[in-house]
This record gives C-alpha cells, sequence and structure tokens, in this order.
C-alpha cells in the first residue's frame, strides 16, 4: 500500500470522495488542544464467556477512554483486555503515558499522531493506539456534525445483523437460544462450537435434522483449534442450505490450508483475524486466495486508522471484511461505523446475551427485525452514563488535566 501523508488523504483513498472539504477539521491550534482526559478500566462477571471448551473462561475488562478538548468537546473510545486472570492495571499506565506523549505532539490528525507516537513509543501496544485513536476520530466527526459512518463516506444506513451466541455446555442450550434469537427476529445465528469433534459433529447433525426447511441461517466459529482434516470433515457434515459460514477453523497462518478448505467446502471461509491483522498477513492471503472474507476488530488494530488501511488493501483485491464487534458497545459502534462505510461488507455481529454489553451506555445500538441502524447524533453517536460506569464489579479510574 502506498504511504499517506495525513488523515484526508487516507479518507480519499478509502472512500474514492474529494475529501479536501475536511482538511479544516484536521487543522490544530492550541484552541483545539487537549485539556484533560479519563480512563476507565471496568469489568463486569456478567460479560464472561467461553468461546470453546478447550479454552477457558475469558474475562473482559473494557477500557474507556475520554478526551476532553479547549473547544468544548469530547472523543471517547473503547478497547477491551481478553484474559483468564485478574486485569494487568499496566494497560492503563501505558495508556496515561502515551496520552501524555500525545498531547506534545500536537496535532489532532490521527493519522499523524498515529505514526509519531509509534516512533516516540517503539513498544507501543495496539490497544493503546487504538484507544487514542478511535477518541480523535470521535472528535473530528463531531467537529464536522456527521455520524464517524458519514465522515468516513457511508455506503448504506443499516445492515444486516447476526446475533453471535457464546460456547454453551448442552446441546438443550444451544437449541434454547438459536429458538429465542430466531424469534427475536435474527435470521442468521453464529455459533462458538465446543472444539471437540466428536460433540461438534453432533451438534452439527442436530441443527441438520431440526432445522432444515427453516429460514434460520448459521455461521460457526471454530477458534482455530483444528486441524486441516477434522475442519473439513465438519464441513462436510454441514447442510449447505443451512450453514453459510466457518470462522476460524484452522490457525491463520495456514494459508495453504484455508485455501483447500475454501475450494473444497461450499461455504464462506474466514480467519479468525484477532491475532493476525498486519497488510502484510492481508495480502499474502489474497495473493494465496486463501479465504472468501478477512476479518479484524477496529478496537484492537491500531483503531480507525489502521482499519482504513487494511480496507483500502482488501477493496483493491475485492476482498469482503466482515469485522468482528464483540465487546462492550463502544467497541460494537466504532466497528459498525466502519462496516456501515465499507462497501464489501455484509454483516454486523451483535454478541449475547445483548444488555450486558449495554453497560452505562445511554443509548443503545438500534437494532430492529434483523437489521442494525445507523446512530443519529455526531461521531459515535452515543452518551455515556459516567456515574454508572463507576458501579462496575471491577472499576479503576485515572483523571488527568492540562493547563
Amino acid at each position: 500500500m502506498k504511504k499517506v501523508g495525513d488523515t484526508p488523504e487516507l479518507l480519499e483513498n478509502f472512500s474514492e470522495r474529494d475529501q479536501e472539504c475536511f482538511q479544516p477539521i484536521f487543522n490544530y491550534d492550541v484552541g483545539r488542544r487537549i485539556t484533560g482526559f479519563e480512563i476507565y478500566a471496568i469489568r463486569n462477571h456478567a460479560t464472561d464467556a467461553k468461546f470453546s471448551l478447550t479454552w477457558e473462561t475469558w474475562k473482559q475488562t473494557n477500557i474507556i477512554l475520554r478526551l476532553k478538548t479547549k473547544d468544548g468537546y469530547e472523543g471517547v473510545s473503547c478497547v477491551t483486555s481478553f484474559d483468564v486472570h485478574e486485569f494487568n492495571e499496566n494497560h492503563l499506565k501505558d495508556l496515561e503515558k502515551a496520552i501524555v506523549v500525545m498531547i506534545s505532539i500536537q496535532s489532532i490528525d490521527p493519522l499523524v499522531v498515529s505514526q509519531r507516537l509509534e516512533s516516540m513509543i517503539p513498544d507501543i501496544g495496539d490497544l493503546t493506539k487504538s484507544s487514542i485513536d478511535i477518541a480523535l476520530w470521535d472528535i473530528a466527526a463531531k467537529r464536522a456534525d456527521c455520524t464517524l459512518a458519514d465522515f468516513l463516506g457511508a455506503q448504506r444506513n443499516k445492515i444486516d445483523a447476526y446475533a453471535s451466541l457464546p460456547c454453551y455446555q448442552s446441546i438443550d442450550l444451544y437449541l434454547k437460544n438459536i429458538n429465542y434469537y430466531f424469534a427475536q427476529g435474527y435470521k442468521t445465528l453464529k455459533l462458538h462450537v465446543w472444539g471437540s469433534i466428536n460433540k461438534d459433529k453432533r451438534l452439527i447433525n442436530i441443527i441438520n435434522e431440526k432445522f432444515k426447511g427453516t429460514s434460520v441461517r448459521f455461521m460457526l466459529d471454530f477458534e482455530g483449534v483444528y486441524n486441516f482434516h477434522d475442519a473439513l470433515k465438519l464441513g462436510q457434515l454441514m447442510d449447505k442450505e443451512l450453514f453459510i459460514c466457518i470462522e476460524a477453523p484452522i490457525e491463520d497462518d495456514l494459508f495453504d490450508d484455508y485455501r483447500k478448505l475454501k475450494n473444497a467446502l461450499p461455504i464462506t471461509i474466514i480467519p479468525d483475524g484477532f491475532d493476525l491483522y498486519s497488510i502484510d498477513h492481508l495480502e499474502t492471503g489474497i495473493l494465496k486466495q486463501s479465504w472468501d472474507a478477512g476479518r479484524f476488530d477496529a478496537s484492537i488494530i491500531g483503531g480507525v486508522t489502521e482499519a482504513l488501511k487494511l480496507l483500502i488493501v482488501a477493496n483493491k483485491a475485492n476482498l469482503p471484511i466482515e469485522l468482528q464487534c464483540w465487546g462492550h458497545g463502544l467497541v460494537q459502534l466504532v466497528n459498525l461505523h466502519i462496516i456501515l462505510a465499507n462497501k464489501n461488507s455484509k454483516f454486523f455481529e451483535v454478541p449475547t446475551p445483548i444488555d450486558v454489553y449495554e453497560f452505562a451506555m445511554k443509548d443503545v445500538i438500534l437494532i430492529n427485525k434483523g437489521f442494525v441502524y445507523a446512530p443519529k447524533q455526531s461521531g459515535l453517536g452515543v452518551n455515556i452514563d459516567w456515574d454508572i460506569l463507576l458501579t462496575a464489579d471491577y472499576c479503576k479510574q485515572i483523571t488527568r488535566g492540562f493547563s
């Protein structure tokens, strides 16, 4: 990908629209400087989840950033730290340090800030970059008085939503939740399966039997635990009228095996995209024709800026990208805006149970009859109840102001 110099140029390359009108949005002056910030690390036990029986229960700690500017704008972001132990508070210290460095850069251009942070803090983590980058994009869209999706060049104002279900302990729980979310209007459901070939064979066979002839469609997430041969066996069991996608059937770096699976099965094959998401990785997958669609999460990879870089590469190759949206509502929202702006995305992922991911959100994501709709407010389009955040099962807060 050709190196770009600033965010308006990046926007223009992504949206294929003249973005000169947005240049003033990114011009820095002291009247637009960051005057303070708040960082919240929150964890609620209700979001603990299993995604495979081969894994431990994942605990989610949401790191929410609130940047405040001299001219009265606030930029918010959220990233999620997934771990099986207690939260590592070094994430907060790293983010606090990076924000102080960012303020010294004296720029509000997300691309420029990202590049400078990488050069000034060589070991900066992607979660830290994502936190700052998303908050800066939120501020920029608010200054432009439009939603982030419109700011990026929205292609649509609604998109198909699928309910994404965690791993359950029994067949009965799978069936109960499948029927519940289908009744709620979701035409497509994603199941995180067990990761045991005999158990997963049984689950697939029961779905084939019980839902044949219905309008519900299924995606399965294998979480990369299988080898090629076992993934192929499971894929061959699936009724091609019912099953439309397999996510992470094998480990993400097995490009050749992915291509063989893609060619052997009449089902969309996509990678996990959680740990491997660089431009080099994406370009290798495109060159080897490994996937039917790619996958990543903007809140994990470095923010909106890095997401646009990847999407430019994918769109040039006409490779669809289905973004991961599992996490707090703020994590879902930033990915939703990007999905609505990207011409080659088909679905929005709704993590379940839905209400536990809406903690402290005054505005919920608009979902109706299997569609998710663009927010109406500018920026990310959500208001947070900051007092409610403090009532989380675990909460750590850092507040700083600058003259």
